[in-house]
């Protein structure tokens, strides 16, 4: 049965070869588009799983709102249950001002720095210490594309910071991360003492999510977000991110199955003799449905073959070209290649499914009449 599906792909390679490619575009659609929601993903794992244990304290008004001051640490720090807290000061990089890289500046107290990056370790050099002022412990992204190492300067904001330790690659958002005292942060970027956020962490055996709620009743104007809450709302946004990303690229593999669907049709109408000698030489119905699915499963393996192939090399070269601008945009995982692949397979099959009915219902005497 198989050589008689081969054969009768062989027979048309024109349309053949346009149909595998139909399906080969749609598959390549949701291989890249798919990386791309796969690296979102992996990014936020690995990003809560680092800092999972804290709560997170805003302004009221929200994050970029007015009102977070160094002062609102040492209030969340007398909220009982609460075994420390410090704020941070999170900016863009000047030559990211739309923030598309994730490129950002954090400004941590720099005898905090070490508790504020645990459980992050150094590749090299050294955390932030008291004292220092023009010091910078920078993420992996970011020694990448500014070609820096210890003992080397990086341009913050018109002022220039020494390298003084490179930490190591994690796959979160602290790859993208340059670290700098946090009073020299307020004062470069000329924003008084005001924080982005206060990272509170825990005392043992406390439950986060009362704890978190404690600190809005006691500390006036802050809003918080517990772990929970945090993955949540991320998660939220990360699935409409998916949905938009990947809906997509559905559509054009959707595209490639109707192709597949006209091109069986076709090849129905045209082999009615063929299957009715089959059927006058006792096959069956359930070998002409095999017959006829098996062509577009073959169609649709090829194509997802091809997509997935193509896919991947699109996203090793975007990959290359953004590495040098510090960006990794796009993540291939087994479980996106399984996806594609079935995706490719069960689309080929179900566009073939009524040209399949078609062919099982032709009676041999009509089939041999035709033609």
């Amino acid at each position: 049965m198989f050589d008689i599906i081969i054969r009768s792909a062989m027979q048309r390679k024109v349309r053949t070869i346009l149909t595998i490619s139909g399906i080969a575009l749609g598959i390549f659609a949701l291989v890249v588009m798919g990386a791309m929601s796969e690296n979102f993903n992996q990014t936020f794992d690995k990003s809560m799983s680092l800092t999972s244990d804290k709560v997170r304290v805003f302004a009221e008004s929200g994050m970029f709102g007015a009102g977070l001051t160094n002062d609102k640490v040492s209030d969340v720090k007398r909220v009982p249950g609460v075994k420390d807290a410090y704020g941070m000061l999170m900016m863009t990089f000047d030559d990211d001002q739309f923030g598309m890289s994730g490129k950002q500046v954090i400004g941590v107290a720099p005898e905090k720095s070490a508790k504020i990056l645990y459980p992050v370790e150094l590749k090299s050099g050294r955390f932030l210490e008291a004292g220092d002022t023009y010091q910078t412990v920078i993420g992996t992204s970011i020694a990448g594309e500014y070609d820096l190492q210890v003992g080397s300067k990086l341009e913050l904001h018109e002022k220039n910071f020494t390298v003084v330790g490179e930490l190591e690659y994690t796959g979160s958002f602290y790859d993208s991360t340059a670290a700098i005292p946090l009073d020299t942060a307020q004062d470069v970027y000329n924003v008084g003492d005001t924080l982005s956020v206060i990272l509170t962490a825990p005392e043992d055996g406390t439950d986060v999510e009362l704890l978190a709620k404690m600190i809005e009743l006691n500390v006036k104007g802050t809003s918080t977000l517990s772990p929970t809450e945090l993955q949540e709302e991320a998660g939220q946004s990360l699935l409409i991110l998916s949905v938009i990303t990947i809906s997509s690229a559905l559509l054009a593999a959707i595209i490639g199955g109707l192709s597949v669907m006209n091109t069986m049709l076709m090849s129905v109408t045209e082999r009615t003799r063929e299957f009715g000698v089959l059927k006058a030489m006792g096959a069956e119905t359930k070998d002409i449905l095999m017959i006829t699915l098996g062509e577009s499963a073959l169609m649709g393996i090829v194509g997802g073959v091809f997509g997935i192939g193509a896919g991947g090399v699109a996203v090793y070269l975007l990959n290359s070209w953004l590495e040098t601008k510090g960006i990794i945009l796009f993540t291939i995982t087994p479980r996106l290649l399984l996806v594609a692949m079935l995706f490719a397979i069960v689309i080929g099959m179900i566009a073939g499914l009524y040209p399949a009915y078609r062919a099982t219902r032709m009676s041999p005497m009509e089939a041999l009449r035709h033609g």
